[in-house]
This record gives structure tokens, C-alpha cells and sequence, in this order.
């Protein structure tokens, strides 16, 4: 039986499962910069509109992104908007753990700096 520590994170964990594919993780990298449909999925990524679809109806569930009808066309757009700038902070970790124990403390409390300044741009709910 899980801990309340442990249930509490419960809706976190489903985040990160959602991000577990690279159609995924491309869907989201994307999003980050504007809202887009489903068809802008298919021709970004060369997949078929209904694996684009269940692509985008597991974020949906994890509630990474929310959509929008607007005629005939479905828009997507990002929650959380942080996640783009885990995913660079982590396709660089490889480069970052060649560094000292010093370096790598710096680069990170950058890479804070940086995540604290987007998310000051960012417009409240």
C-alpha cells in the first residue's frame, strides 16, 4: 500500500508516463512554441493520422495538453509549459556529466536561472 507521500504524486507520474515516447516527447517540443493541429502532427512527424491521435489522446489524459475545436480542425496547445525545457535539460546531460562536480553545479543553477525567467513570462490562469 502506497505512502501519502507516494499517492500524492500520482498525477506527476502520469505525466512523465505520457512523455515516455519520442512522437510524444516531439508533439510536446513543438507545442512550445505555438498551438497546432492534427494535421501539423502528421506532417511533422510522418505518422498516420490515427497514431498521431492516440499520441495526442495520452497527453490529453495526463493533461499535458488541451485542445481546442475550431471548425473542422482540432488545436492543441501545452500545460505545462516547462516541459520543453526539461526535455533540453536533459538531452545535454551526457555533455554536462563530462564536467566537474563545480561545473556541473553551475551550469544547473543557469539552467534555474533560465526555467525562473520563461516561467515569469508566462500569463496566469
Amino acid at each position: 500500500m502506497a505512502n501519502e507521500a507516494t499517492k500524492n504524486l500520482t498525477d506527476l507520474a502520469e505525466v512523465f508516463k505520457a512523455l515516455g515516447h519520442p512522437t510524444r516527447l516531439w508533439i510536446v517540443r513543438n507545442l512550445a512554441r505555438q498551438e497546432m493541429c492534427v494535421c501539423d502532427f502528421v506532417a511533422g512527424t510522418g505518422e498516420e493520422f490515427s497514431a498521431v491521435s492516440q499520441h495526442l489522446n495520452v497527453l490529453k489524459k495526463a493533461r499535458v495538453v488541451e485542445s481546442e475545436k475550431r471548425g473542422k480542425h482540432v488545436f492543441y496547445k501545452l500545460v505545462y509549459q516547462c516541459i520543453p525545457w526539461l526535455i533540453d535539460c536533459m538531452e545535454v546531460r551526457n555533455e554536462v556529466l563530462q564536467l566537474s562536480p563545480q561545473e556541473q553545479l553551475a551550469i544547473a543553477e543557469q539552467q534555474r536561472q533560465k526555467l525562473i525567467e520563461y516561467l515569469k513570462t508566462l500569463p496566469l490562469k
